[in-house]
This record gives structure tokens, sequence and C-alpha cells, in this order.
């Protein structure tokens, strides 16, 4: 696992990705210097897992670059997204710490660049410098703070069209890039998976993009998505807006209406095939 151009990597680090006068982006930038006697770079294809839930963990990455989504199975086979995060996430930390299975599954969704550290050098680490505990404690920490929003998020009765108004702007705020036109992302996930994420169809999922798209609010582009300059997600989750119009998702908050369906979005190609870390 080892890669000759891991110095340069960490220096990159430790002055630009996790650099910020933010509580939170210290905190992460002093754990990841305490793990400089054993950590080592990954470089992962998409489809890759580096966790899966219910087995226990080989030892903790920190995403550097790229993108991964964390899940979780319900009964019937079903699927439940919890997050897709971005580079400063730290996956794996409390199920090595515990010795406890995985909560959940991490996939990459991109070719991704770790951080990765063997469970059993991270637990010798600790043994010999015990005031590692502190960073440890305020990135565990930080994570519970994450859960119960997700929690939050999961279990909300807000409609659906706020969940994906919501979920865009997030993504937009964290991978977005601003240009002339507004603010351009690629979708990290399929319309499928982002029903997944806010517990509708896919063809809900569909149907409001389009509608995003008539509102002038967005421009799709197959799996990329630009919000237009000058215009919000937030438009069309107002209550304004969700009373205003008949035949609109202002009858239903849900956005499971009946009636002409507005034009629906493309959906993005997602191959299947998935690699696991051994």
């Amino acid at each position: 696992m080892k890669n000759p151009g891991k110095a340069a990597a960490f220096s990159r680090m430790k002055t630009g990705l996790f650099a910020s006068a933010k509580p939170w982006n210290k905190s992460l930038t002093e754990f990841v210097q305490a793990l400089d006697p054993v950590k080592s770079i990954v470089n992962l294809p998409k489809h890759a897992k580096l966790l899966e839930e219910g087995q226990l963990p080989e030892g903790i990455f920190v995403l550097l670059h790229g993108s991964v989504k964390l899940f979780v199975g319900l009964k019937g086979g079903k699927t439940l997204i919890l997050r897709v995060v971005q580079s400063g996430e730290v996956l794996g930390l409390s199920a090595a710490m515990s010795g406890r299975p995985a909560e959940y599954t991490a996939e990459t969704l991109s070719p991704t660049q770790f951080l990765y550290v063997p469970r059993k050098d991270f637990m010798a680490l600790l043994d010999r410098h015990p005031e590692i505990w502190i960073s440890v404690v305020e990135v565990l920490s930080h994570q519970l703070r994450e859960a119960f929003s997700m929690i939050h998020y999961s279990s909300g009765s807000q409609p659906a069209i706020e969940k994906l108004g919501d979920l865009l702007e997030q993504w937009a705020a964290e991978s977005g890039e601003t240009t002339e036109r507004g603010i351009e992302l690629k979708l990290p996930l399929t319309q499928e998976e982002i029903g997944q994420m806010i517990g509708v169809s896919r063809e809900t999922v569909s149907r409001l993009l389009a509608e995003f798209e008539q509102r002038g609010i967005l421009q799709l582009e197959g799996s990329r998505v630009c919000i237009v300059k000058g215009r919000s997600l937030s438009e069309l989750s107002s209550p304004k807006e969700r009373k205003g119009e008949p035949g609109k998702f202002g009858g239903d908050p849900s956005a499971e209406h009946t009636g002409t369906p507005p034009r629906s979005a493309p959906d993005k190609v997602d191959p299947h095939h998935q690699e696991t870390i051994h």
C-alpha cells in the first residue's frame, strides 16, 4: 500500500486540504498529523468497498480525494443511503476503536485516494502516545453529531422536494464549481440512489428534477447539474410555492402526485461491478 508520492501528498494535506481556522478542521488536522508514523496512501477504483456492514474493519481511512457513499441494508433487500462523503472524512474509526463490526458499508463512487492505517498499528500508536486520544475523542464527537443530523434528515417529515433541494444544495456547497452560468456539479448518485436517500421512487426524483428545470432553477445535462446563477433550490421548497399552484407540488407535499408529470430527467449510468478490499 506504500506510494512514493506520499510525502508530497501529506504535505499538501497539512497545508491545504484540512488547513482551516474552523475548530473541526483544526481537530482533524491534528488527528491526521498524529498518524504520521503509521500512515500510508491507498488509491482505489470506483465501486471498491472500504468497509462492509457487519464485518470487522481492517483499519481506518481518511478520504483525501474522491467521494464515498455510506449505506446500510434494510429488510426485504432494500438499501438506505446515509450520506455521500467528500475529502476530510474519517471512516471506520468507531468500529476500529471498539473492535466491533462496521455499522455501515462504505463504497467509492469514483477513483479515490485515502490515508490508510491498519487497526493494529493504530491501536499500538495510541498505547505509545496517549496524548493522541484527545484528537480521537474530538473526531468521534464530530461523527456523533453528524450521525444525529443523519437521523434527523432521514426521519424528517418535510416534503420530498425540500429533501431533494437540501441535498443538491449540500452537494453544491461541497463540490460545486462556480461558473458564468451558476454552480455546476456532477451528481454523485444515480436517481434511484437519490431516491433511496430521501425515501421516494426513482420516478419521483426524475419528476422533481424536471420541475426544477422547468422553473428555470436547474439546467440538466445527463448526470451534470447547474444551479442557475441568481436562483436557489429553496424557491420550490418554500411554503408559498407549495400552496400556490394547482397541479404543482403544492397539492401534495410528498411530490408523489397524480396527473401529467413533467418531462422526466435522464438518469445517469451506474455500472454494477464492485471490488472489495481484502
